[in-house]
Parts: structure tokens; C-alpha cells; sequence
């Protein structure tokens, strides 16, 4: 899964490790786990990131290399920001890493590729859809459920193949079904982001800790 079984050379693991570390300084500095003070919000957290990890166990190889899966940073980043979803991305791929037996020298490529990228596409463009779409539930479900989470697979896969040339040092031929399992792995993250937040923004809206009740209209009328 990801680069767990892909041999880098000793100076590239480390610096892996060096930038893995670095975002994850970032991330605790900012103190991100006054977010989760509530018992059940800490409950939620934990249970996405074991959720996260059963869905990166579910994989596709495609030829000699390249391997794909759904990432649910997207739906982390919604849920609580991008603070907790870079930690709660690295415990995803500390514990990916052990069920998989996967070596510790590769596991920041994984994470930084799979988890920190999509973290960052994911907190960049709901940022934007905040501050130019419509303030509404609509277009908050549609933004960060559905076009953002595609947009997160669309730039991990990307940098993926990149990253595949720049170890090979020189273009190599993308098999067609990377590409069409890409196209399919980016419907499929949309639509189950997209499913998980109508379904949490409606039912349990607490859950949502980046929601601005005031912004999206959502302090009307009694909940049940």
C-alpha cells in the first residue's frame, strides 16, 4: 500500500522523516486538541482514524507500482480541521504500517503523499469554498463532501506518479488502468465523503467541528 514496500535510498528516508515531522510540529503547536474536549468528539476522532485505516487496507495494484485506495482525509479535515487530520492521517499510517509489517524507512512517503497532500489540498479548497461559495448546507455538503474530497485523490494520485519518475529518474508509461482506477477512486471518494457528511451534518452536527452555525443556518429550531 503506498510506498510501504518501495525501496528508497537511506537519505531520502530520512529526509522523509524529517519533513513528516516537521508538519506534525506544525500541527501540535497549534494546541489542536482543545477541539476535542468533549469525550464524544475524542470518541469520534479515534473512531474515524481506525475507520480510515480499514479503508486504506483496501487497495489496488495496478501493474508494477502503482497502488491506490480511498484516503478520508477529506472527511477528517471537515470534521475537525486540518490540525487533527494531519495527526490523526499519521496514526492512520502508524497503524497501517504495523498491521502490513511495512517498513519504517518508507512510512513518511506514505503519510506525506497520502495523508499530509491530500490534508493540505483538502484545507486549501475548503477555505476557498468558504470564502466564494454561497453560505448555505447545500453548497457546504457540495464543496467539502463532494468536489473537494475528488479534488484531494486527484492531487495524492498525481504526486504519486511523479513521485514514481523522480525515482525511476526518467518518464515511465502510466498503465490505462491507473488512470481509470484513479477517475473511479476519485468518484468513489467523493461519494462516500460526500454520503458521510450529509449524513453527520444533518444527524449530528456537533460532530462537524469547523461548522459556523451562525454561517450555515444551523441553529433554527430544536434538534432530536
Amino acid at each position: 500500500m503506498g510506498f510501504f514496500y518501495t525501496p528508497l535510498p537511506l537519505w531520502l528516508s530520512a529526509g522523509g522523516w524529517i519533513v513528516a515531522a516537521g508538519a506534525l510540529a506544525l500541527a501540535f503547536a497549534q494546541k489542536p486538541f482543545r477541539r476535542v474536549q468533549d469525550p464524544t468528539l475524542q470518541h469520534v476522532w479515534l473512531g474515524i482514524i481506525v475507520a480510515i485505516t480499514v479503508l486504506w487496507a483496501c487497495n489496488a495494484w495496478f501493474d508494477d507500482g502503482p497502488v491506490i485506495h480511498l484516503l478520508g482525509a477529506t472527511l477528517m479535515v471537515t470534521l475537525f480541521d486540518w490540525q487533527l487530520a494531519l495527526i490523526g492521517m499519521a496514526a492512520t499510517t502508524a497503524l497501517a504500517a504495523v498491521v502490513l509489517d511495512a517498513s519504517w524507512l518508507t512510512a513518511p512517503f506514505t503519510y506525506l503523499l497520502f495523508g499530509a497532500l491530500p490534508v493540505g489540498v483538502s484545507t486549501l479548497f475548503e477555505r476557498a469554498s468558504n470564502a466564494w461559495l454561497p453560505r448555505n448546507l447545500f453548497t457546504f455538503i457540495i464543496g467539502h463532501g463532494f468536489i473537494v474530497s475528488a479534488l484531494a485523490v486527484g492531487a495524492a494520485c498525481g504526486a504519486m506518479v511523479l513521485f514514481e519518475f523522480a525515482l525511476a529518474g526518467r518518464m515511465l508509461p502510466v498503465p490505462p488502468a491507473f488512470m481509470r482506477g484513479s477517475l473511479l477512486l476519485g468518484a468513489g471518494e467523493a461519494l462516500f465523503t460526500g454520503l458521510l457528511t450529509i449524513l453527520i451534518s444533518v444527524y449530528k452536527p456537533a460532530w462537524v467541528t469547523t461548522y459556523d452555525l451562525r454561517r450555515y443556518r444551523l441553529d433554527r429550531g430544536p434538534r432530536v
